[in-house]
């Protein structure tokens, strides 16, 4: 969450790919390092170096993604992303629970460092480095900075960044309360990974999808309607009696964040300069953390408070508040390059 604001600045001074290189390099040589940790304070650091090496990972990317995409494919583009990245939430734990059973502890560890490294070859060889554009149209002299947001768009990118935040913390949610939810329905640890699938699969298909429609304009309606399908699901969640329900609702989620998604992150580079889409992406990337962090210690501490119903009303409140807030998106009447 700290770290990506800066590593997105320098990429944007430096360029974007050795960063990357270096990040995705921790995720190779991390794993075989949570075999040896004894206890949590090894454990600890070595969490907190792969957060550094994510942080030079995902921001970078998405603004390689955008440094390469048009102003009229930008939507599609974030889209695919998005989807990569959900697909893997919802195929990871069944593939990492598939080696565990089958071959140990230790296989889950190396594939993914097997799954580094590859990337690390990919990227280094397939992935050019993306033409830096310090001055836009020279409208501003060599030592003047761009300012990050448009003018009158500073609501706007906030609330692009709360779109994203209120991802992080229904991940939140779903690291911190699923389990404990899907307990108190009776359901088992193989219909939490069913959960988790639809919840992964449905994100990751809408957002290719609603990526390709917010191209096509009403990029507002997408973000406000996908956040208030958030928020109506999971105000029926302490409704539900059973798997198929649960099911249901959690893709529903997924499908809210399938259609927002995409479209807060093509707004952000519409509304924002093109010599620090870095910082940008960073900025964007810290959102999403910060929901991530927020997410677990809301449900932690309204559970302990009021029951685990307690937590699905503080998160119903904190989505509601969100999809109020995208109400005051501004779409700029004609796309940046």
């Amino acid at each position: 969450m700290i770290t990506q604001i800066p590593i997105g600045r320098f990429s944007d001074r430096r360029g974007r790919k050795m960063p990357m290189l270096l990040g995705l390099l921790t995720f190779t040589i991390l794993p075989p390092l949570y075999l040896h940790a004894t206890n949590a304070y090894i454990l600890l650091p070595i969490r907190a170096l792969g957060g550094v090496g994510a942080s030079a990972v995902w921001p970078l990317a998405m603004a390689m993604i955008i440094d390469q995409a048009d102003g009229a494919n930008r939507g599609s583009a974030m889209g695919w992303y998005n989807a990569a990245f959900y697909s893997a939430l919802a195929l990871g734990p069944l593939l990492g629970g598939f080696l565990y059973d089958f071959f140990g502890l230790e296989a889950p560890f190396y594939f993914w460092a097997v799954l580094g490294a590859a990337s690390v070859i990919m990227v280094y060889f397939r992935v050019p480095e993306p033409e830096r554009k310090e001055v836009e149209l020279g409208r501003l002299p060599p030592k003047v900075k761009e300012r990050l947001v448009s003018a009158g768009y500073g609501l706007t990118f906030m609330a692009c960044c709360c779109v994203v935040f209120w991802s992080g913390v229904v991940g939140g949610f779903n690291f911190a309360m699923l389990p404990s939810y899907a307990a108190g329905l009776g359901l088992s640890a193989t219909d939490v990974g069913l959960i988790y699938l639809a919840y992964g699969g449905t994100t990751a298909l809408s957002n290719i999808y609603f990526g390709r429609q917010s191209d096509r304009g009403r990029r507002k309606l997408l973000i406000f309607s996908g956040c208030l399908a958030g928020a109506i699901a999971f105000a029926f969640l302490p409704q539900a009696v059973g798997l198929i329900q649960v099911v249901l609702l959690f893709a529903a989620m997924g499908t809210g964040l399938g259609a927002s998604s995409p479209a807060a992150a093509a707004l952000i580079a519409d509304t924002s300069c093109t010599s620090r889409r870095g910082e940008t992406y960073g900025i964007f990337n810290t959102a999403r953390m910060s929901g991530v962090v927020v997410g677990p210690l809301v449900a932690g501490l309204t559970a302990d408070a009021y029951g685990v119903n307690g937590a699905v009303v503080a998160f119903v409140v904190m989505a509601a508040a969100v999809t109020l807030f995208t109400l005051t998106v501004r779409e700029p009447r004609g796309r940046s390059a």
